[in-house]
């Protein structure tokens, strides 16, 4: 199995900003601390502040099934669904690698 890069989208109800970058930063040590986790980073959107972005790699499909299926990130997705705008998009995505291998991927 391949790694697994993914990226998820997290859009706050207005008033709601910091309620949910204080619960989604609350993922990362544990994330980091999952089988299978080779990058777990928090990002906020410079455009949109209230944004927030996870760039995520896994080992594999397995190991993110895993961290989905995690009582921490179970337990954040239900406390967040009434704090957020709209649901998380979640991309998962594989590379189309271009140009210089090392420049046109970030894994593969």
């Amino acid at each position: 199995m391949s790694e697994v890069l993914v990226v998820a989208v997290v859009v706050p109800k207005e008033g709601q900003e910091k309620a949910v970058e204080e619960l989604f930063s609350s993922l990362v040590e544990p994330t980091h601390a999952e089988d299978g986790c080779l990058t777990y980073a928090l990002h906020r959107d410079k455009r949109n502040p209230g944004q927030l972005v996870f760039v995520e790699r896994w080992e594999n499909q397995e190991k993110l099934g895993g961290h989905i299926n995690a009582d921490h990130f179970k337990n954040a997705a239900a406390k967040s669904a009434e704090m957020l705008a709209e649901p998380i998009r979640i991309h998962i995505l594989e590379p189309v690698p271009m140009g210089d291998a090392a420049k046109g991927a970030l894994f593969g």
